[in-house]
């Protein structure tokens, strides 16, 4: 009996040991463990191979649509996208209006106006006047110029927001070319001249267009530009103030009930040529002039401070500005608003103001 009872409490302490329980259960586990591993790597292992296949077709799918999108925006004459047809004057809707009494809507612009007399056609040269090498189909400008100097006079309506503007730009030539090529985008452009200098005269423009593809302003020359000397790029265009928050734009705020409207710039990193025609890449260093023509409710700012104002009988002021280092074109700015301000000096006499507007709840906005 004494057997049988020690064999059975060790029976039962067998079955019931929490060891021996796990002993007997952990191959079985451990295989359970390995397998749920094995399924858990091959989905994970699945699923990036899924989503880069997922990657890749919404890549292709992105370049055939914009193959697609270029090809229907195409021209009825053959030209790429975005140009006008042959004898146009100009790849965007006309120029804005430069009455500043008139009346009307920025969507109210003129549409396909006939060049006037003296101003070239905005279309591409023809397969015969093309070289085989097109500077305006390539990313990057060419390097053949190198702008020196910006002389650029903006008019704003800000009642209707849209600008006109006239650029001069001092060029150096490096290499012969006959084709100036800078960057333009969302821009009118009505006339380009290009001059040596006032002993040699004009320098006949054969014509000129705006390929969008690259976001460029091509001018074709009757004959090339001489290496090592200098030239001045003038152009006359338009645009609109955009509603977004890139190269000049417009932004709004309430005071007392009033809605006031302002236009700011954004030029970082490559929306400069948004606003005027320029070379638009960090590389391409220049001084600025910069002018402003505004209502006289507004008052204009700009990275340097106003070296006079010219007050017309019409309620239109002008603001010069002083010239600028030489810097990149992202570093220019300007804004037109009715913001108040106030001014002090630091210790080493230098001026410092701060333009804002009072919120209702008296936070302050700063420019």
């Amino acid at each position: 009996m004494g057997d049988e009872d020690a064999a059975r409490r060790a029976g039962s302490r067998g079955l019931s040991d929490p060891w021996a329980d796990s002993v007997g259960v952990r191959p079985r586990t451990t295989e359970r463990h390995i397998a749920v591993h094995k399924r858990l790597v091959l989905a994970f292992a699945v699923s990036i191979v899924a989503l880069l296949a997922v990657t890749m077709l919404a890549v292709l799918l992105s370049l055939r649509f914009d193959e697609c999108g270029t090809s229907a925006a195409a021209g009825a004459d053959g030209s790429p996208a975005g140009f006008p047809e042959r004898g146009g004057n100009a790849s965007l809707p006309g120029p804005a209006r430069r009455d500043p009494h008139a009346g009307g809507d920025s969507t109210q612009l003129e549409a396909g106006r006939a060049a006037s007399p003296g101003t070239p056609s905005a279309q591409p040269p023809s397969e015969a006047e093309r070289e085989p090498w097109q500077p305006w189909t390539q990313l990057r400008l060419s390097g053949h110029l190198k702008p020196l100097h910006y002389n650029l006079m903006i008019t704003a309506f800000m009642e209707n927001f849209t600008f006109s503007g006239e650029v001069n730009v001092e060029i150096a030539c490096r290499n012969a070319t006959r084709y100036v090529v800078l960057h333009a985008s969302r821009v009118a452009v009505e006339k380009v001249q290009l001059a040596e200098d006032r002993a040699a005269g004009a320098v006949p423009v054969g014509g000129f267009f705006l390929y969008p593809q690259t976001q460029v302003l091509v001018v074709v020359l009757n004959r090339s530009l001489d290496a090592q000397r200098n030239y001045n790029l003038k152009i006359i265009y338009n645009a609109l103030i955009e509603n977004e928050l890139l190269g000049f734009f417009r932004s709004s705020y309430v005071l007392h009930g009033e809605r006031r409207f302002l236009g700011v710039t954004q030029f970082s990193p490559t929306h400069a040529r948004k606003a005027f025609p320029c070379f638009d890449e960090p590389i391409y260093k220049a001084t600025f002039k910069i002018s402003i023509k505004h209502q006289a409710t507004y008052l204009s700012l700009s990275n340097m401070p106003v070296e006079t104002s010219v007050f017309e009988e019409d309620g239109w002021v002008t603001d010069h500005f002083s010239q600028t280092p030489l810097m990149s074109t992202y570093y220019l700015a300007w804004a037109i608003c009715n913001f108040t301000y106030k001014e002090t000096s630091t210790k080493s006499g230098v001026a410092v103001s701060i333009f804002s507007f009072l919120m209702p709840w008296g936070t302050l906005y700063n420019v």
